[in-house]
């Protein structure tokens, strides 16, 4: 339920033939972890460096988060948690971006939004 809200599986149909894609959760697991990597692998090369950029930028917020964290709560048990729920998360959101760039750079291709 709450897995689903937030990692929607997309099918996408080709409108001249019966090709179809779907990008599922497995895909944000893949995203997540190689973001620009996975755009490429769907042949979205332009979109892969702003990936790219997206997955900098969010390496640096978690980065600055991990600083605060560190700096406010040194070696506690609260700051041992928030440093887990801050990591996981930037992965987490790492892997909704890039499967977002690539649902968006399907549409750009003429691909259809299936259910």
């Amino acid at each position: 339920m709450i897995v689903d809200a937030l990692f929607p599986t997309y099918r996408f149909d080709k409108a001249d033939n019966d090709d179809f894609m779907v990008i599922d959760q497995w895909s944000y697991v893949w995203a997540a972890f190689v973001g620009p990597l996975f755009v490429l692998t769907k042949g979205l090369y332009l979109l892969a460096l702003l990936d790219l950029l997206a997955m900098a930028a969010i390496a640096a917020g978690a980065i600055f988060g991990l600083t605060i964290i560190v700096y406010l709560f040194s070696a506690s048990m609260e700051g041992m948690i928030l440093m887990l729920i801050t990591v996981v998360g930037g992965f987490a959101l790492n892997g909704i971006v890039a499967v977002r760039i690539v649902r968006y750079g399907y549409l750009r291709k003429g691909w259809r939004l299936g259910y």
